[in-house]
C-alpha cells in the first residue's frame, strides 16, 4: 500500500503550479482548435469553423470540466477526458504542421494528468477531483 505524501509547504505550491499548467493547456487547446479549423478549410469557412469549434469547447469545458462547474464530471473521468481533449488538440497542431508544438503539448498534457491523478489519489488535489474538504469548523454539505 502506498503511504500518503506528507503535507509540506511545497505541496500546495505543487498543486497550484499543476493547476496553472492545466489552465495553460486549456487555452492551448482552444487555440489549437481554432487554428485547425482556420488552416483546414478555405476562407471564410476556416475562420467560422475555427471560432465555432473553440466556442463549443469553451461551453463544454464550462459545463462539465471547469473546477466550479455544477455538472463537473466525476473522478477519474474528468482528468482522463481532459487528457483526451488535450491530446486531440496536440494532434490537431501536428496535422496543421506545428509538429514541435503538438509534441510539446502532448508531453505536458501527459505529465500534467499524471500529476493530477497522483495528487488526487493522495487526497491532495481536491480542486482537480472536484471535491473539497470542509474547512475546520464547517459542516460537511448534505448530499
Amino acid at each position: 500500500m502506498q503511504q500518503p505524501i506528507k503535507q509540506t509547504p511545497a505541496l500546495p505550491a505543487l498543486v497550484a503550479a499543476n493547476g496553472a499548467v492545466a489552465f495553460v493547456l486549456e487555452v492551448a487547446m482552444l487555440v489549437a482548435a481554432f487554428f485547425w479549423g482556420f488552416r483546414s478549410f478555405p476562407a471564410p469557412w476556416g475562420i467560422i469553423i475555427g471560432i465555432v469549434l473553440a466556442l463549443v469547447l469553451v461551453v463544454f469545458w464550462a459545463y462539465f470540466m471547469a473546477p466550479k462547474a455544477k455538472r463537473r464530471l466525476g473522478w477519474p473521468v474528468q482528468p482522463l477526458l481532459a487528457l483526451l481533449l488535450f491530446v486531440v488538440a496536440a494532434v490537431a497542431l501536428i496535422v496543421v504542421g506545428w509538429t514541435i508544438l503538438g509534441v510539446i503539448m502532448m508531453v505536458i498534457a501527459v505529465l500534467n494528468t499524471a500529476l493530477t491523478i497522483y495528487l488526487g489519489r493522495q487526497g491532495r488535489g481536491q480542486e482537480s477531483t472536484g471535491q473539497q474538504e470542509p474547512q475546520p469548523g464547517e459542516t460537511e454539505p448534505e448530499k
